[in-house]
């Protein structure tokens, strides 16, 4: 096993100690609170629940649907897993882009980066590497 997988951790099974018992004895004997009353708020703010009628209409969809004839749009998408990565250098697409042209393009089976619609980059749990995908029109 490599240090850099994540600490190592055990469980075993014994009896309590007298620091435990005397917590888990602590929270038996507090009270619990007693019933609250709480007040209607139905009748004096309009959105509460209870309330006759909204304080405004709901906002409207800001996306118009697509045609219910419309071909779904059908991607392939590639997961790399690069290592020794400079996550600073993959920050924006167009760095993205020119990484993928450089390093990937000749294992896609996009035939240019035309028909690369979309690169994404997600840092990795272990340190320096970064999960690429890329998103190649079919």
């Amino acid at each position: 096993m490599n240090d850099d997988d994540g600490p190592e951790v055990s469980v075993a099974e014994g009896p309590a100690g007298r620091e435990t018992l005397a917590l888990i004895e602590g929270e038996a004997r507090r009270v619990a609170r007693s019933r609250q009353s709480t007040l209607d708020y139905g009748d004096r703010i309009s959105n509460a629940p209870g309330a006759k009628t909204p304080s405004r209409a709901p906002a409207a969809p800001v996306k118009s649907p697509k045609p219910r004839n419309a071909a779904p749009t059908i991607f392939e998408m590639l997961t790399f897993v690069v290592q020794d990565a400079d996550v600073a250098s993959l920050a924006s697409e167009a760095q993205r882009r020119r990484f993928v042209e450089a390093h990937l393009l000749a294992r896609l089976p996009a035939k240019s980066m035309a028909q690369v619609e979309r690169v994404d980059v997600t840092p990795w749990t272990v340190q320096d590497t970064v999960v690429v995908r890329v998103w190649c029109k079919v």
